[in-house]
């Protein structure tokens, strides 16, 4: 149940925190990110941000399918393909790049958007489960 791999809640707990340390590391508040949601336009060009989207406009599916079968492990069994996405894109695109002293060179703000995306679906499917999140573990 602890296990921070596989289908359990401490994955799920993870991946969110993981998401939010993006964020902190490029040194974007959540209100610069309100911003650049508004001017910003997605880039979905590589496969992984693709995929992403994709899980994450599901999200209204599977809320509307646990409204009319009750049954909650839908919104689980979604939350671990998401996390499984966003750990796949997270090894192959990269937010924030640094050059070899830890300064930042450049912060897509595409796929800090995207991000912010995952982090709020996770958000508020935890908020229909009951599951308080962590901002760090």
């Amino acid at each position: 149940m602890l296990d921070d791999r596989g289908n359990t809640a401490a994955y799920l707990l993870y991946a969110l925190t993981r998401i939010r340390s993006i964020a902190r590391l490029a040194n974007v508040s959540q209100e610069q990110l309100r911003k650049a949601a508004e001017t910003t336009p997605l880039d979905l060009s590589h496969p992984s941000e693709w995929k992403m989207a994709k899980c994450v406009l599901r999200f209204p599916d599977i809320v509307v399918r646990i409204l009319d079968d009750l049954l909650m492990h839908s919104l689980c069994e979604y939350l671990y393909d998401l996390s499984s996405v966003f750990t796949e894109f997270y090894e192959n695109c990269y937010c924030v790049e640094k050059d070899k002293q830890g300064k930042i060179v450049k912060v897509n703000m595409s796929r800090l958007l995207l991000c912010e995306a995952v982090a709020s679906t996770i958000s508020t499917a935890f908020r229909i489960l009951g599951v308080k999140p962590v901002e760090k573990m």
